[in-house]
């Protein structure tokens, strides 16, 4: 096994339990959170009022027993996953996005599907960051989240097929947007800065739903603001979405907000879905850009806003799976 796949420590369960407790005081529906190693071993759990009794516990231990032999058959050992199976008067939901741990969801057969995907795909990324090692990933739903837990509802599963979306990365240089699109694309981060001069383009499909398919084609625009400025235009064409990358290390990067969107809606006329990305969230001790601050400048804007970190991964597929989702929901 790859060093960093490795699980670095035992977890630690002062971390993973306000996780588990926000998530499960999200939606309405859910009745009890557990999270598992790959073997069906459970790990942490949390109940609401209702459902404390060791018998959810028993019912969730059966289900995994039953389960896991599936998952290792179909997904393998590292391989991402989200299935739904209803059991008598529950709905259980199983959501991996690494090699440590399955989250599983018990909640009330009438709660969404969409909902149940999206939040507990965004927690089952928060888990896998503890199990690394990571002390400093936040227990917090963003509002990211939430927006796109409501998109097109229960209507999404409806829609069959391969889908494309050309999303363009802007921003100034250094402010990461090279580091973002291979941690989502690879899973990899490089502590070597080089710049993007003109444009990189990669590709990935993410799987939205059994039936449905994103194909991500993402430009890496240059932040070189004055030396690419006439190529700019080309690259924009057929754009379905954009990220405008602000580092929140460097004082007053958030400024450059207004030049990034003037500049996308001069070559892009139409609407698109727009999100602010406050990036290198991981370096504490050097913030000087809020999240207020980026909250504020969204809600100016009429955008929505995430903050990650290219280096730990944190909020990097929430971003992505946001515009997927939006690109979607218009079609």
């Amino acid at each position: 096994m790859k060093t960093d796949e490795k699980m670095e420590k035992l977890p630690d369960e002062t971390l993973l339990k306000p996780i588990l407790i926000n998530y499960m005081n999200e939606i309405d529906g859910v009745l009890a959170v557990a999270i598992c190693d790959r073997n069906g071993f459970i790990i942490s759990s949390e109940f609401k009022q209702q459902a404390a009794d060791e018998s959810v516990i028993g019912v969730i231990s059966a289900i995994l027993d039953s389960y896991i032999d599936r998952i290792k058959s179909e997904f393998g050992s590292f391989g991402n996953f989200f299935n739904i199976t209803i059991t008598g008067d529950k709905k259980f939901a199983f959501a991996s996005m690494g090699p440590h741990s399955i989250l599983t969801t018990v909640a009330d057969p009438s709660t969404s599907d969409v909902e149940l995907k999206v939040y507990s795909e965004h927690v089952a990324s928060k888990i896998e960051l503890v199990l690394k090692g990571n002390e400093d990933v936040s227990p917090q739903i963003p509002e990211i989240i939430k927006a796109l837990s409501k998109t097109r509802g229960g209507q999404l599963s409806k829609l069959e097929g391969e889908f494309s979306n050309k999303l363009i990365l802007t921003g100034d240089y250094a402010v990461g947007k090279t580091s973002l699109i291979r941690r989502f694309v690879e899973n990899k981060f490089e502590k070597d800065y080089i710049s993007t001069i003109g444009v990189q383009i990669s590709k990935k499909i993410v799987n939205i739903s059994e039936q449905t398919k994103m194909n991500f084609i993402i430009w890496d625009i240059g932040g070189q603001v004055k030396q690419m400025a006439p190529y700019r235009k080309k690259f924009y064409t057929g754009t379905n979405a954009a990220f405008i990358v602000v580092d929140r290390t460097r004082p007053d990067n958030l400024k450059s907000v207004d030049f990034w969107f003037n500049d996308i809606k001069k070559q892009i006329p139409k609407d698109i879905s727009i999100v602010i990305v406050g990036n290198k969230s991981d370096l504490v001790d050097e913030i000087v850009i809020s999240e207020d601050d980026i909250r504020t400048i969204a809600k100016e804007f009429g955008f929505h806003y995430i903050l990650t970190s290219a280096k730990t991964g944190v909020g990097v597929n929430d971003a992505f799976l946001y515009v997927a989702y939006r690109v979607i929901e218009i079609l």
